[in-house]
């Protein structure tokens, strides 16, 4: 049986905090797939709609952020039980807004050096190790 697809953009929040990147990550409501996990934002995205104009929308709709997407990390696939998952990964700048809990449960701003630590879904194993070489001195 064919696995449903299902394609994602996923927003890398970035910003300085005392010299150091962070990124922020939000948990997932408790009564949903995967719930109680830790995530980078966003959402899936609609038909006719770019990765970054998904996250320019997911963002706003889950957290209250405008942000820009800016540089695009490598495409990430896994094989769920429930889905078959295409994971769109976007480094981000904050525009403006408060992060606010509106479609999350939680959220925290997180070194970039610690979201190893960070108890995520398997399928963004690839995303963190892309993370751990990205050269953050411009951000």
């Amino acid at each position: 049986m064919t696995k449903k697809q299902v394609h994602v953009a996923l927003g890398l929040v970035c910003c300085k905090k005392s010299q150091t990147s962070q990124i922020l990550v939000t948990r997932r409501p408790d009564n949903t797939v995967l719930g109680g996990y830790w995530e980078f934002p966003g959402g899936k995205i609609e038909v006719g709609e770019s990765p970054q104009q998904a996250l320019t929308r997911e963002l706003k709709e889950e957290v209250g952020l405008q942000v820009k997407p800016e540089h695009a990390l490598s495409v990430v696939e896994h094989v769920y039980d429930h889905a078959h998952v295409h994971l769109h990964p976007w480094l981000c700048r904050h525009v403006s807004g408060d992060v606010e809990n509106l479609q999350v449960s939680d959220h925290q701003w997180v070194n970039v050096e610690s979201l190893q630590q960070i108890n995520f879904p398997q399928a963004n194993a690839p995303i963190l190790r892309q993370l751990q070489t990205f050269d953050f001195s411009n951000w």
